[in-house]
């Protein structure tokens, strides 16, 4: 069924909603538009009826919105990478600040915009996969698919590099045997092709991902991939890993890496408040991805939490240890937690370059740790993954009882639901600081801040 529907507002996911009524007889309904903005008109084909909404094909934009503007990239609508290329610049940010708004008590401070919203990102993982005639695709998963991978051929979210490595690999994969790893069957040997970029430092890191025993490629196919790398990529000398993964049922899943060539490591240099900062990088460890805007969010993180010299901070989720090494200098203690053994090695690694004797990394699990402290910190400062703070850790900070939590996050769902847990405590938010990480896309880095009294 075709119809012409108006998109009056955004899905969970950022695609367009239009109300929609097939019948007289049935109730309201919603479609969900992939590429479409508020504000516009479109023709679309209704597809299969989901749990709140209509999935649709557009087909064409009847009356475009003033919101509206052509993408950059020609995989724009169709590529999962990006949701609002389509969307003005100024328009995305309202949008993100709407929601933060909507889910907290308080008003926000205006959103920290992106200075360029291109070429932003440091970091970007690629999927292989094959179809059953056996056509090869290294790229991206393809918007609103299970799974179904698109072959790149531009992207402006990274540097122009990343597409020549894409490319020099896709094509190395092609005169191989090799087949990309089916995660439903268990077989195949390609998984991924992570690429990253130390946008301070200049230096690239190469690390592909595989599925299977130690014979499942063999050497003159290591040699040819990173030929194929080095090829791509002339005037640089790039980290080069390999990764293997070993899972079988009833097992549990082991990860094996291996130094491929190049340095063992990326450098990344920020500067924040005027002060210069490097950080050493392992493959797999978590560094923010827009490292410019990063400074922003550092900068504001530091100012929001006003620490004062006697402090004693907890840096939970510390990662590569960089909000410790931002803290330290302007506090008493600080002990950073990482569960991560590689990412709490790089921070030990990153502390001692910085100056940092003031600054602890503990490896280990973050709520178990709590209970085997007992000394209170005067900030505390959480930065979990997507799914946020799990019950054990919130039940912990309860109980210790600090003088600030500051709480940076990239969901702020998730962040807005622990709020409520938190504020239990007797803390009351204070600061809700939104910065925009991530350009052409739903996501977005929060800030806020809860204080005692």
């Amino acid at each position: 069924m075709e119809c012409h529907l108006k998109i009056s507002k955004y899905s969970k996911r950022g695609h367009g909603l239009a109300s929609i009524q097939k019948t007289p007889q049935t109730p309201p309904s919603q479609a969900e538009v992939v590429g479409s903005v508020v504000g516009d008109e479109v023709f679309a084909e209704l597809l299969k009826k989901k749990k709140r909404a209509y999935a649709t094909h557009l087909l064409k934009v009847l009356k475009p919105s003033p919101d509206r503007v052509t993408p950059r990239c020609q995989h724009a609508g169709s590529c999962g990478g990006c949701t609002w290329q389509q969307m003005d610049y100024q328009a995305q940010l309202k949008e993100k600040e709407k929601w933060v708004r909507a889910l907290f008590p308080i008003e926000p401070r205006s959103i920290i915009p992106c200075e360029d919203p291109w070429r932003y990102r440091n970091k970007m993982e690629y999927s292989f996969s094959q179809s059953r005639e056996g056509e090869r695709f290294l790229g991206l998963i393809q918007a609103r698919s299970k799974g179904k991978v698109i072959n790149l051929k531009e992207c402006h979210l990274t540097a122009p590099w990343f597409i020549q490595v894409l490319h020099g690999v896709k094509r190395w994969w092609e005169g191989t045997r090799l087949q990309a790893f089916h995660p439903y069957s268990g077989r195949g040997t390609l998984r991924t092709l992570t690429l990253r970029e130390g946008k301070g430092s200049g230096e690239c890191l190469v690390f592909l991902t595989i599925s299977g025993g130690e014979y499942s490629i063999n050497r003159d196919e290591i040699e040819g991939f990173k030929q194929a790398v080095r090829s791509a990529l002339p005037d640089k000398n790039p980290a080069l890993f390999l990764q293997i993964v070993r899972a079988q049922k009833g097992r549990p899943t082991t990860f094996d890496e291996m130094h491929l060539g190049g340095p063992e490591s990326l450098q990344e240099e920020l500067v924040v408040k005027g002060r210069k900062l490097t950080f050493s990088l392992s493959p797999t460890s978590f560094f923010q991805p827009n490292p410019r805007q990063a400074e922003k969010l550092f900068s504001a993180a530091l100012d929001i939490a006003s620490p004062q010299n006697g402090d004693r901070v907890y840096d939970l989720y510390c990662g590569t240890g960089t909000l410790g090494i931002l803290f330290a200098p302007y506090v008493n203690k600080v002990a950073g937690i990482e569960l991560s053994p590689y990412a709490a090695c790089d921070a030990k690694v990153n502390a001692q370059a910085n100056g940092c004797e003031n600054l602890t990394i503990i490896h280990g699990d973050v709520a178990t740790l709590l209970e085997e402290r007992i000394l209170s910190p005067d900030i505390a400062i959480v930065d979990p993954p997507r799914s946020g703070l799990d019950q054990n850790t919130i039940r912990h900070l309860l109980r210790l009882s600090p003088r600030k939590i500051l709480y940076i996050s990239c969901n702020i769902r998730t962040q807005s639901e622990n709020l409520t847990e938190l504020s239990k405590g007797g803390s009351t938010l204070k600061v809700v600081q939104p910065i925009d990480q991530f350009p052409h896309t739903v996501h977005l880095e929060n800030i806020i801040l809860l204080e005692k009294g």
